[in-house]
């Protein structure tokens, strides 16, 4: 088994959590689409999210979580950290 990373990214409004998203959906190989489903929301829904459009905070927060991603809170913005496999 190939160690893993802790990977740090600081997102401070919606367009990077937009980017952070559409990052981490394509790296899984997964569609908009498919995430919709899983969070159960429409496909234009995930495409408004990974634009930087307003989505609902609930639904922002569950597409992070499901990608793997750990939001924390600090004064200057929002950190999400996730696990990547070394290479």
């Amino acid at each position: 088994m190939e160690p893993k990373l802790l990977i740090a990214t600081e997102v401070y409004n919606p367009a990077d959590w937009g980017r952070v998203v559409r990052q981490l959906r394509s790296g899984r190989g997964w569609t908009q689409t498919q995430l919709g489903e899983w969070l159960g929301v429409s496909r234009p829904t995930v495409a408004k999210l990974e634009s930087g459009g307003n989505v609902g905070i609930e639904v922002a927060l569950r597409a992070l979580t499901l990608l793997g991603a750990v939001p924390t809170v600090h004064p200057k913005g929002t950190r999400l950290v996730q696990e990547r496999q070394v290479e």
